[in-house]
Order: C-alpha cells, then sequence, then structure tokens
C-alpha cells in the first residue's frame, strides 16, 4: 500500500516523539508501504519550502541530517529512495496532465489538484495530513481534525479519490502490508 504524505504533516513526520505519526514511520521502515511522490514543478516547489529535502535525507539515511550525509541533488535522491523502496515515483508529465484536467475542470474544492491527480493516478487511498489541535468541545468528544479539511473532502470524495485520511495513531488501521508495484 502507499500513501501520499501531505507537506503539512512533514514536522510532526520528522518529530520522533509525535506519538500520532510513529505507526507511520515504523510502516515504513518495515518495508510495508511506500510513499508516492511525482517530481512536478508544485510538488517540488512545496516540499523544498516544507523540508522536504531534509526528509528526503532522513527517509534514505536515518540518523544522518542533511549537513553531515553525502550531498546528493533532488533527482539522485529520489531513485535512491525508489530503490530502497520507501518511494514509488509517478511520472511528472503525466500528474501534470491530470492536473491541468481536474484545474479546467473546476470540481475540486481544494487548491491541490496535483494531491488528487498524484493520488487518482497511483491509486493511493491514504493521505496522511496534520492534526489540528482539539478545539473546545462543550464536553461533546469530537473526532481529530486535519489541517487542510478541502483537500480531504476531495480526496474523500469516491469521484475523484475515494480515500481515506490518516490524523493520528488511531488510523494505524489504514497502514496495511505494501501492495503498491
Amino acid at each position: 500500500m502507499c500513501i501520499i504524505l501531505d507537506v503539512n504533516s512533514f514536522s510532526n513526520f520528522r518529530n520522533s516523539a509525535n506519538e500520532d505519526m510513529e505507526p507511520v514511520r515504523h510502516w515504513l521502515e518495515k518495508k510495508n508501504g511506500k510513499i508516492v511522490y511525482s517530481s512536478t514543478e508544485k510538488f517540488r516547489s512545496e516540499w523544498e519550502a516544507s523540508g522536504g529535502y531534509e526528509l528526503m535525507i532522513e527517509l534514505l539515511y536515518p540518523g544522518a541530517s542533511s549537513t553531515s550525509a553525502v550531498r546528493m541533488g533532488w533527482e539522485q535522491i529520489l531513485i535512491e529512495l525508489e530503490r530502497s523502496g520507501t518511494f514509488k515515483l509517478v511520472r511528472a508529465n503525466d500528474v501534470q496532465t491530470k492536473t491541468d484536467a481536474l484545474e479546467q475542470a473546476g470540481e475540486l474544492r481544494s487548491d491541490d489538484p496535483h494531491i488528487i491527480a498524484l493520488a487518482m493516478l497511483a491509486n493511493v487511498k491514504v493521505l496522511v495530513v496534520q492534526r489540528l489541535p482539539d478545539a473546545p468541545s462543550r464536553g461533546k468528544r469530537r473526532p481529530p481534525r486535519g489541517a487542510d479539511p478541502k483537500l480531504q473532502a476531495d480526496f474523500k470524495d469516491p469521484s475523484f479519490v475515494g480515500g481515506k485520511i490518516y490524523i493520528t495513531k488511531s488510523h494505524s488501521d489504514l497502514l496495511s502490508k505494501d501492495m503498491c508495484p
């Protein structure tokens, strides 16, 4: 099985003390799944701006920092992550074409057609997002909320992806054994 790791979850994912992301890190370390990625301009700019290079180095060389690891270019890191079984790469041209079609159709609620396009092309059914702090609930227990409700709505919509959202460790049952080619 594959996941898409939304950039808003990077800081939590990289924080080894974050209990919500521990099942995802463990799942990847055991080679039970992969992160799906595409080198479109949008993905790369979002990942670069959010610490994606450092995250990729940590996935490729656990325990190393980007300053102490062997210096590699972005594309070489992606190739090594795919070889290691941590990433599944989807052709950028395919993702960009699907992204453009989704934008032209104008049916998405979110401003993330590139994520929906990637999920549709790679048949990814789990999106990992950052958990928002719990809001006051007046005594009622509310489910955890993710940082981008419009993206989550598009991702769950069966006319697009029909996927599920991983927010907390209580969602670890979404992380099944790798069926991602």
